[in-house]
């Protein structure tokens, strides 16, 4: 199937009746509500080129746009979109998790540059924005539904044509959507080999057949041999490039034994003082269950240990002590490397709780963030806070109140492990959240 990515999306921003519809929603005339929506739909797909090589990324994505709610009538009306319409509640928050997903902190500068680009003010370009990215994941899923776009084909398309993609974003955005991580594939030239006339020669004697083969023999198995050799010795580093907040302690899998003594470097290196967001060496990922929710109607992947079930085991425990040594533990939350913004692979987790908390619209809960002892006391607390701050604002963003959520970052604060190996550290760097009693 031959497509462009990017002629799908223009086409569903800017035809006449969601264009004229979105202006007139928003009171801004038909070539800024033209300029902003084409603006927003090049800064997604510019967005998903950056995550092009992430097969995670890619993949929520791509079942993102398979979304039955992205095939409500509501789409075809930006007044529709934009309300309080029941069918249009659930589009809407697709198109805040893609945004999130694709452009994290970075959202409000993307959000000024539209607002730059089309001249209009920065509310009416959140809006367009809203707006835009359900139509985005609708247009990719109407490729998947055609029968000819899979999880594979995207992720070709947008490394195949990064230049057009990029040449199609605004330069109010482009700095802030990142043009240096889209051009992320060096291309060599081909060197230029002269042609030569072919000399007129008197062609060689030829070696009899078998000779060729045994001439080989000694080096092939001089090369089997070297290659056996390093196969036993090389060994593969896997350690994470981010850091993930570890898991509950009870859940957490031991690191490995070190190398005997005898093994061990026995020069001394000067070490680098570590930051408070070294990554830890990677943990297991817990196995994740599909679970009917009754309270959401609905089924939800999660740990049998995780956060998402002590949470609603929680909750539905009439007699359940509501105090300030009860937390839960997140254990699939992912942020940036030496960063507060989450990574992709954090949103399963952040709907799950967003979703559990929507069915309990009494509970109030606290998210607190916590280091280890490494580095600068006050730059721990203020990371801290930071990243409690952000998990609140994802859950705002899936529709959660904010004014149910409490956040406090207690830095090197409260250990759950010693901060004297690696291991422990990793357990002390975590985010945990406890249920409030109830406001009176």
């Amino acid at each position: 199937m031959t497509f462009s990515l990017t002629d799908t999306v223009r086409d569903a921003l800017t035809s006449g009746g969601i264009v004229n519809g979105a202006a007139s929603a928003l009171g801004i005339s038909s070539a800024s509500a033209s300029k902003g929506l084409g603006a927003a739909g090049s800064a997604m797909l510019a967005g998903l080129a950056n995550k092009a090589r992430d097969p995670l990324a890619l993949g929520e994505f791509f079942n993102m746009a398979q979304d039955p709610a992205l095939t409500s009538s509501a789409l075809d009306d930006p007044a529709r979109l934009l309300s309080g319409a029941a069918e249009a509640t659930r589009a809407r928050d697709l198109g805040s998790r893609l945004t999130s997903s694709l452009f994290g902190g970075r959202t409000e500068d993307v959000v000024g540059g539209l607002a730059r680009h089309a001249g209009i003010g920065s509310t009416a370009a959140a809006s367009l924005m809203s707006m835009a990215a359900p139509l985005v994941l609708r247009a990719v899923g109407g490729l998947v539904r055609g029968g000819g776009l899979t999880v594979g084909s995207l992720g070709q398309a947008l490394l195949g044509n990064q230049s057009e993609i990029m040449n199609a974003v605004p330069p109010s955005l482009a700095g802030t959507i990142g043009r240096a991580q889209i051009y992320n594939v060096v291309r060599e030239a081909q060197p230029q080999v002269p042609h030569l006339p072919h000399p007129a020669a008197v062609e060689p004697k030829r070696p009899a057949w078998w000779a060729i083969p045994l001439a080989l023999l000694p080096l092939a198995l001089l090369a089997w041999w070297f290659l056996d050799a390093r196969r036993t010795e090389r060994q593969v580093d896997t350690t994470a490039t981010r850091y993930e907040t570890p898991a509950a302690v009870a859940t957490r899998t031991p690191p490995p034994a070190p190398p005997p003594a005898s093994k061990r470097a026995t020069t001394p290196t000067p070490q680098a003082t570590p930051t408070p967001q070294a990554a830890p060496a990677p943990k297991p990922q817990p196995e994740l269950k599909a679970v009917h929710v009754a309270e959401v109607n609905r089924e939800l992947r999660f740990a049998e240990n995780g956060v998402e079930a002590k949470l609603l085991g929680f909750l539905r425990d009439k007699g359940a002590k509501y105090d300030d040594k009860t937390w839960f533990e997140f254990d699939r939350l992912v942020f940036d490397t030496n960063a507060q913004t989450l990574a992709a692979g954090s949103h399963e987790q952040l709907e799950n709780l967003a979703a559990i908390l929507k069915a309990y619209p009494g509970v109030h809960i606290k998210i607190g963030g916590y280091t280890d002892n490494t580095g600068d006391p006050n730059a721990n607390l203020k990371l801290s806070q930071e990243r409690a701050d952000n998990v609140k604002k994802e859950l705002v963003a899936r529709g959660v109140p904010g004014d149910r959520i409490e956040t406090e970052g207690y830095g090197e604060q409260h250990p759950v492990a010693a901060n004297t190996t690696e291991e422990g550290r990793a357990q002390n760097r975590r985010i945990a959240l406890r249920v409030l009693p109830p406001k009176s």
